[in-house]
């Protein structure tokens, strides 16, 4: 049975989450289908840029994600308190840009329109805060794409999207790390920092550019003008390093590799066996409990 949204998602407080949706039946439906042999691998992309951009407009904040061949994963902080910031003209902005309208040219009118409109900008404003909206408008418009490709109809996603909730900064970076190993549980490389879609490859493809990153602490993600995936360098909050982060990773993928080989574990992993087994509990795609508190920590 399924469990309802609004135990999972605290929809006034918000917090961190890790959400998720798979494809139908399991199929390949973004990789290379192994019956057919066709690749549709370009189709992460398109699920890699919609998350980041969809963020903009919406009150969330990426920190994480994996897109497989088959589902994708998300760690994220979302922050419906946010649209309370947002002034009227700005969530008409969002909202067109999220459905453009076809008289593009006239764009500030129609902004101007819709920002007068004081019951609309507030059923807008609340969608804008909404979690659930937020996974919808990701979701729909890559079915859409994909069945159009494909020249057929019917449903691209296996139900609702999944959700947990990630109640500390260790449990939000245990479940990065677990998104960003995906690749490697999957047989698809062996180096962490190889896996094309990951969060990770893109956060050191960034710092190979500018390595001062590497010692930053990890901000959420964005795409640039140029469509480029990277750190906002804003606030965060996370403590730990690019650099600690992807030793973390990459010790952790050792283990996973070789259990019995008794590696010294990096400096930021205090207890090795609670780690481990604290990455691992991402495997269950949603939690029974009611959704966490917001951390105590405040975010300009």
């Amino acid at each position: 049975m399924a469990i309802p949204r609004w135990k999972l998602v605290d929809k006034e407080n918000g917090g961190c989450y890790h959400v998720g949706s798979r494809c139908v039946r399991r199929a390949w439906l973004c990789g290379r289908d192994p019956v057919s042999g066709r690749n549709f691998s370009h189709r992460r992309r398109w699920i890699e840029e919609r998350l980041l951009a969809l963020a903009k407009l919406f009150t969330v904040r990426v920190y994480s994600y994996a897109v497989m061949s088959n589902h994708y994963h998300i760690s994220l902080d979302y922050r419906p308190k946010d649209k309370h910031e947002l002034d009227d003209a700005e969530v008409a902005r969002r909202w067109l840009t999220l459905y453009p309208p076809k008289d593009i040219e006239h764009l500030d009118a129609l902004v101007a329109a819709l920002a007068a409109d004081t019951e609309r900008i507030a059923v807008l404003r609340d969608r804008l805060g909404d979690l659930s909206w937020y996974m919808r408008c990701l979701n729909e418009p890559i079915a859409r794409r994909a069945n159009r490709e494909d020249d057929c109809t019917g449903r691209f996603w296996d139900g609702r999207f999944a959700s947990k909730g990630l109640p500390d900064e260790r449990a939000l970076c245990a479940c990065m790390a677990y998104q960003d190993l995906n690749p490697i549980r999957a047989g698809m490389t062996e180096r962490v920092d190889a896996p094309e879609y990951t969060s990770l490859q893109r956060r050191l493809e960034e710092a190979e550019k500018e390595p001062e990153r590497l010692d930053e602490p990890l901000t959420p993600l964005q795409l640039d003008t140029t469509r480029r995936v990277v750190a906002t360098g804003g606030p965060s909050l996370l403590e730990i390093t690019l650099r600690e982060y992807r030793d973390q990773v990459e010790w952790t993928a050792g283990r996973n590799r070789a259990p019995t080989v008794n590696e010294r574990a990096p400096p930021t992993v205090r207890d090795p066996k609670s780690w481990l087994s604290m990455v691992a509990s991402n495997r269950r795609r949603v939690s029974k409990a009611a959704s966490p508190p917001r951390w105590t920590v405040a975010l300009a």
